[in-house]
């Protein structure tokens, strides 16, 4: 008969156990970040309706961008980030929740784009939101970076140090305001900004003069990324607000111990959702990863599904994207994640099972990972190979004599050392290693 394929489908993930479990610690430690800020966990459906998704009318143009299907007369798809969901959630929600309300996601996200590397179809992304009802200090902006930041430290060992850089989208839209732009010039420049750094200097400067074919206000928006934002001082109230917000922003970081966090203007972010200041994390170590966490403030989180009005400071961590593409480098040592126990029972003979057994439930009852080989008529050496095999830390024999005697031989796997001791000790000993 044809064998079916054993590889999964393009842009879908699947991790050897070491990996997983690599995965899984560095997620468990970043979770119990969000849990210590007070930030509530929330696991919402994977699969929303096609009218929550989008409100846009041609299906077939948001079938190329998402995983869509039809049940009966309705028409859902799966979840492609966690903002939607949470809209809705919070919408249907309000006289629930009591506000400020911070919320946290971790859940695997799908996209029906051209999968390619570091883009997937189904990845994991972490989110985190504060929402206020009809306004939010823009200190809880600064809470969620600095959450953040926390967060990428607590696997600083596996993925170093890391930086922010801060925009304001306040800023532009006051100086494009103050240059007098139309709305198409503003969107075609914001579109330039935020694809800057990929451009290059001449292809920005090309694209202005493409966009607004006006010397002076080409060269006062590039003086923005030559000479900050003092030349725009006292040009107008708008713009002396948008660079009053930005300075007490930056000190308001420094309140919260937030390190390596400068201004950027050219950063901008999604141009038809975020309104106010927008940041983005990478990771010093790994420039090649682009973006590690980023995101801004935005102004009705909800109108889709309510009239009250929701605003709030949202951020994503592309988990997936970024641990991922770090253990497949080898970046990421994954010797520590190499076996899921510190203990194998290895049993010589069926006739000293019920005892090998009583002695894996003891490991287990004291909270050692630990693993029986329940083939006991095999070998010896079939016995200890599979130990090896699975990396344990040590192996605990039992035999006949071990059986008489209610003791275990105790064998450490890294010296070779082997010593009998009473089940209480061999605990002792197991944890105290």
């Amino acid at each position: 008969m044809d064998l079916k394929p054993t590889k999964p489908l393009s842009g879908f993930i699947e991790l050897l156990p070491a990996q997983q479990r690599c995965f899984d610690f560095c997620a468990a430690r970043m979770l119990d970040v969000l849990k210590t800020s007070g930030f509530n966990m929330l696991d919402l459906p994977a699969i929303e309706r096609a009218e929550v998704l989008t409100d846009k009318d041609n299906w077939d143009e948001i079938e190329t961008q998402m995983f869509l299907f039809q049940k009966g007369d309705t028409k859902m798809g799966l979840r492609y980030d966690g903002t939607v969901g949470l809209s809705r959630y919070v919408a249907g929600h309000l006289n629930d929740l009591t506000f400020p309300f911070r919320a946290s996601q971790f859940s695997k996200r799908y996209r029906g784009e051209r999968a390619q590397r570091g883009r997937y179809r189904e990845f994991y992304q972490m989110d985190m939101d504060i929402m206020g009802v009809n306004s939010l200090s823009t200190n809880y902006d600064a809470e969620i970076i600095s959450v953040i930041q926390r967060t990428l430290n607590s696997v600083s060992e596996f993925i170093g140090e890391n930086a922010v850089r801060v925009g304001s989208r306040p800023f532009w839209d006051a100086l494009f305001d103050y240059l007098e732009m139309n709305d198409n010039q503003k969107k075609d420049v914001f579109v330039l900004i935020d694809k800057k750094d990929k451009m290059g200097d001449a292809d920005f400067a090309e694209g202005l003069r493409d966009t607004l074919n006006n010397e002076s206000k080409e060269n006062q928006i590039k003086s923005v990324f030559t000479n900050g934002y003092f030349d725009f001082l006292n040009k107008s109230d708008k713009l002396d607000a948008a660079v009053s917000e930005l300075n007490e922003f930056m000190k308001t970081l420094e309140l919260f111990g937030v390190k390596n966090a400068e201004i950027d203007l050219s950063i901008t972010r999604g141009l038809a959702y975020y309104t106010g200041l927008v940041f983005e994390f990478k990771l010093l170590n790994h420039p090649e990863l682009g973006t590690a966490a980023g995101g801004g403030r935005y102004a009705d989180l909800t109108g889709k599904f309510s009239k009250t009005k929701i605003i709030g400071v949202g951020a994503a961590i592309g988990f997936s994207r970024i641990f991922v593409a770090l253990m497949e480098s080898g970046a990421i040592d994954l010797t520590q994640f190499e076996s899921p126990v510190d203990v194998a029972v290895l049993c010589m003979g069926n006739e000293n099972l019920s005892y090998a057994v009583s002695v894996l439930n003891a490991l287990r009852d004291a909270k050692i990972p630990a693993v029986a080989y329940l083939d006991a008529e095999k070998k010896f050496k079939n016995q200890i190979e599979y130990a090896d095999k699975i990396k344990t830390k040590f192996s605990v024999i039992v035999g006949e004599s071990e059986k008489e005697n209610q003791v275990v031989a105790l064998k450490n796997m890294t010296t070779g050392e082997q010593q009998s001791l009473s089940v209480a000790d061999a605990i002792k000993t197991v944890l105290g290693a």
